[in-house]
């Protein structure tokens, strides 16, 4: 759930826990949060502003009435689609408000300060029809960049505070090299596809055999490739990761011993030639032991938020939600 409001911290389109002036309208509620219709309606015509950039050229003028060919919702229409990520986005955003002082995460007053001149900014770098759709003026675009920030720090301190146990298997990685002969013919620049004949494709496996005796003759795979002048990929991988290597790959690169070139291996895609470089690559592995451990923050923020969810259920004013509607193009340029 947090990768929309991830998203929205990067746009800097984000909303605190006090100060400023208040919203006067609720819209719903968690427990004692309180979202208000003013900082619902803000977000949504921010979200429908990029969502008209994104998916106009996908879904045309009528976007607002499509049903959504992304994601695991409900929704019958993209406007329904868009006021549920809104909603699922406050509602992270105030249930990490609402634990802010159990992790410590209050705003100091120099990153309070900085808000204001992100504020002015944000009002300089948005077309004025957005903003009046959005009821944004300097004031309320920074207390929701208070919130959201608020929300920021809270996430990232509880994330901090869990020591994940990464078990040492999937930290280990070794390398494997591969190549590539492709079978699925030859595109432009339009992403038109020219299926080979049949003699380009015994040529194609030809020069696949010839390249995997060469590798196994010098007994390195990225020397056959520039003697021969093939893309050779490195890829690291252990008995939990592929590492991006086809699946077919991997297993055969596991089989090998080390120092060891295959066969042709035959795919949908072509004829691979893989070799096992390496048992054990020491900064790779400790590349992966970072991105485990990142993974493992990610999702135990996530499941620390989906039991908060359990805990205080959002509770919606559905009449009040109904008069935000989405239906009609905001932008100029979707026009």
């Amino acid at each position: 759930m947090l990768r929309l409001l991830t998203g929205l911290f990067t746009l800097g389109l984000l909303a605190g826990c006090g100060g400023g002036k208040q919203p006067q309208t609720p819209v719903a509620s968690l427990g004692t949060e309180t979202i208000y219709l003013e900082e619902a309606v803000f977000y949504t015509r921010m979200l429908q502003e990029q969502w008209e950039l994104a998916y106009y050229e996908t879904y045309g003028a009528d976007l607002w009435q499509k049903k959504p060919e992304f994601g695991e919702g409900e929704a019958e229409t993209m406007g329904e689609a868009l006021k549920q990520e809104v909603m699922d986005t406050l509602t992270e955003i105030h249930l990490l408000c609402a634990h802010t002082e159990e992790y410590g995460a209050e705003l100091t007053r120099e990153e309070k300060a900085v808000l204001e001149k992100r504020a002015k900014a944000f009002m300089k770098d948005n077309t004025p029809a957005v903003l009046e759709a959005a009821g944004a003026d300097v004031e309320t675009v920074e207390q929701f960049l208070l919130y959201n920030e608020q929300a920021a720090k809270t996430a990232e301190l509880l994330k901090a505070a869990y020591n994940p146990e990464i078990d040492e298997g999937e930290v280990k990685v070794g390398k494997l090299t591969y190549c590539l002969f492709a079978t699925t013919g030859t595109f432009d620049a339009q992403g038109n596809q020219t299926p080979f004949t049949k003699e380009e494709l015994a040529r194609v496996r030809q020069d696949a055999e010839r390249f995997a005796l060469r590798a196994k003759e010098l007994g390195d795979i990225t020397a056959a490739g520039m003697e021969i002048s093939h893309t050779v990929i490195d890829v690291y991988y252990n008995d939990y990761t592929d590492g991006g290597a086809h699946e077919l790959v991997a297993g055969e690169a596991r089989r090998l011993e080390v120092g060891g070139v295959s066969d042709i291996i035959e795919t949908e895609e072509g004829y691979y030639i893989v070799q096992r470089v390496s048992e054990y690559e020491e900064e790779a592995s400790r590349e992966r032991r970072e991105e485990l451990e990142y993974l493992a923050r990610e999702d135990y923020c996530a499941e620390m938020i989906e039991a908060w969810r359990e805990e205080t259920p959002l509770e919606l004013d559905a009449k009040i939600w109904d008069e935000v509607r989405v239906d009609e193009l905001l932008t100029e340029q979707a026009e």
